[in-house]
Order: structure tokens, then C-alpha cells, then sequence
């Protein structure tokens, strides 16, 4: 996110199931991303104990939060982003920004130097995705 011009003061939601040992694996992101959100930070525990246990009333929470961003990121294949990318389109009249990485050519940046550096990371990591409109 950072390569492609998003900086620490970008709102960021993650949509997602339980994180295995999120606090260790998150630290990064939110240190990055300080402003990073998700279902358990936007609601109180009271609010989501009647979510519990059903997966898809948690979906779609996050559902209902990401076809309202502003600009959607998709890191996989499935009904979700698929759904929302067409229903984002609908909403916002085809005017819904969606950015989707090529994660195959994207992971052999990774290994880039340059990358790790701040250095063209910007070009760098758009020439691995593609913008849908």
C-alpha cells in the first residue's frame, strides 16, 4: 500500500476472519497504517457477541463497510470481492476505484531492493496491478 502512494494518514479497514496471533502479525501494518480499522476496533464486543459464531453475518459486516470505501484493495478470488466489486460499481455508477494485484508478479518485487528502500516503489508496484473502474 505504502508503494503504491498510500501514506500514514490513509483510513484502512481489513476485512477479515480471526488473524492467527494478530497483535504479532498486524504490528507492522499498523505501524505503518496507524489509522488501520477493523470490524473488532469499529464495534464494541457487545455489539459484534451477536455476530459470533456465524461467519457470514461477520462477512457481511465487512461487506457492508467495504462497498462504502472509497477505494477497494483485493487480495483474493472468491464470491466477496467479486460481489462487491460489481455492487461498488453499481452504487457509485461505475466510478468505484478497485485495485487488484497480480500476485505472482508481484512477489518477485519483493526481492527487490528498491522496494524495501522507498525507492521508485510507487512505479514499481503499480506496474503489478491492475485498476478497475
Amino acid at each position: 500500500m505504502r508503494g503504491m502512494g498510500f501514506d500514514n494518514t490513509t483510513f484502512l479497514y481489513v476485512a477479515s476472519g480471526k488473524i492467527y496471533n494478530a497483535a504479532k502479525y498486524m504490528a507492522p501494518l499498523r505501524q505503518m497504517f496507524p489509522l488501520l480499522q477493523t470490524k473488532d476496533t469499529l464495534a464494541l464486543s457487545e455489539e459484534l457477541a451477536k455476530f459470533e459464531g456465524y461467519s457470514s453475518r461477520l462477512a457481511a459486516l465487512d461487506y457492508t463497510v467495504c462497498v462504502q470505501s472509497e477505494v477497494f484493495v483485493t487480495t483474493q478470488g472468491g464470491n466477496f470481492p467479486h460481489f462487491l466489486m460489481g455492487h461498488r460499481r453499481y452504487l457509485l455508477g461505475g466510478n468505484a476505484k478497485t485495485i487488484k494485484p497480480d500476485k505472482r508478479k508481484l512477489v518477485l518485487s519483493f526481492d527487490d531492493p528498491n522496494i524495501r528502500d522507498g525507492v521508485d516503489s510507487s512505479t514499481t508496484c503499480w506496474k503489478y496491478c491492475t485498476i478497475v473502474t
